[in-house]
């Protein structure tokens, strides 16, 4: 690492911004941001959609935070928002820019142009949601390939989409994956306000869309008899017809009670669940799902690689075959020593695996060695860049 007159000044661009707002990916940048100034002395910079905000103070946690508009909807406010901020971006001097969201991939060239090295988080499949169209669904699918070509370098969450990044696209990136780890202490009082008691409910959280199967998994639950009601966390920050179809299912068993933006009576359902279901099938390391192994909720999982990468081979996980998760439920609901054993296990392994400060270390180091290999004009190959990532390595 070279020694440096000043730090590192680094931008951070393509999620709503922070305080945290809605996204996995918005924990991360607030966790990661604030981090990097915290334990790194980076100088940090996050681009933030201003609509999302009351108030834009300067900065946040010791964050500059810069504000721009961020119009088109749910289709194109990301689009539009990260092209503004990669044209400011490219001549405010940075060392280094990170951009969140494939989909961004494709409008780095400005900053390209300029010599400031990019790197780009890939998330999950975006082209495989469901909630868009033929043509949205081809834009992502495209703006990986852009992003594997145009980004100096990836990041991926999971070692099942590092896999596929370097089969699809032949490109090498570097895996850093998230921590449950997510705001404030449990507030156990707060189960009150949803008519629940500790081991005495099912929980679901998930964004109300198509490919997080909420719906399914509501059929499942009803088809399995269990008595312990279903508590539905989670919304859309828009019009959605899946959103109100899921919203109608709302009765004394199934409880859609919204989105829960209190991180202490969320952590609060994670912690007292009988267990977790999680329908999200398409991406990588999945922010809630790391949430919920923190917090020591048994988890069933839909069965995809990325969570079984994540949770453990020996984990139950559910198939959409009618029937295969009611019955889970039925076996899970019977033996509550299972469950805490599941849950032990998971918060075990999210212990020691998923760990914000193993996290920020590894972008910290990311960062500098690619700042320091553009300096002396070497092109970045998995063999210099190494595994950033060890959660081994500290206390």
């Amino acid at each position: 690492m070279t020694d440096r007159p000043a730090p590192l000044r680094v931008a951070i661009i393509g999620d709503r911004g922070i305080p945290a707002r809605y996204s996995g990916f918005s924990t991360l940048v607030e966790e990661l941001a604030t981090g990097l100034v915290r334990d790194h002395g980076m100088d940090v910079t996050v681009y933030c959609r201003s609509h999302y905000y009351d108030e834009h103070p300067p900065r946040w946690q010791g964050v500059h935070c810069r504000y721009l508009p961020a119009p088109g909807g749910k289709s194109f406010e990301s689009i539009v928002h990260s092209n503004l901020s990669i044209l400011d971006a490219a001549f405010r001097g940075f060392d280094l820019v990170f951009v969140v969201d494939p989909g961004n991939g494709p409008f780095i060239l400005p900053l390209r142009a300029r010599g400031v090295p990019v790197i780009v988080h890939t998330d999950g499949l975006g082209w495989q949601r469901r909630k868009w169209n033929a043509v949205q669904r081809a834009y992502y699918k495209w703006s990986e390939r852009a992003s594997a070509r145009l980004a100096d370098w990836l990041v991926t969450d999971s070692r099942a989409m590092q896999d596929y990044y370097a089969r699809a696209y032949g490109a090498s990136s570097t895996y850093i994956p998230y921590s449950g780890a997510v705001g404030d202490v449990p507030d156990d009082a707060a189960l009150a306000h949803y008519g629940v008691t500790p081991g005495d409910y099912y929980l679901v959280v998930a964004r109300m869309e198509p490919e997080n199967n909420v719906d399914h998994i509501i059929r499942e639950y009803r088809a399995s008899g269990v008595t312990k009601p279903l508590v539905v966390v989670g919304s859309v920050p828009y019009d959605s017809g899946y959103a109100r179809a899921v919203a109608a299912e709302h009765d004394g068993q199934v409880r859609c009670v919204g989105g829960v933006f209190e991180s202490a009576a969320l952590n609060a359902l994670y912690r007292h669940c009988a267990a977790y279901l999680h329908g999200h099938e398409v991406g990588g390391t999945n922010p809630s799902l790391l949430r919920a192994m923190h917090w020591g909720a048994p988890c069933i999982p839909i069965d995809v690689v990325f969570h079984r990468e994540n949770v453990g081979p020996a984990n139950p996980y559910f198939s959409k075959t009618p029937g295969d998760l009611a019955a889970i439920l039925r076996d899970l609901d019977g033996d509550p020593h299972r469950r805490d054993a599941l849950g032990r296990a998971a918060q075990a392994h999210a212990a020691v695996t998923f760990r914000w400060d193993a996290v920020v270390a590894a972008y910290a180091a990311l960062f500098e060695q690619m700042v320091d290999l553009k300096a002396h004009g070497r092109k970045p190959t998995s063999a210099l860049i190494g595994e950033p990532y060890r959660p081994d390595q500290l206390a």
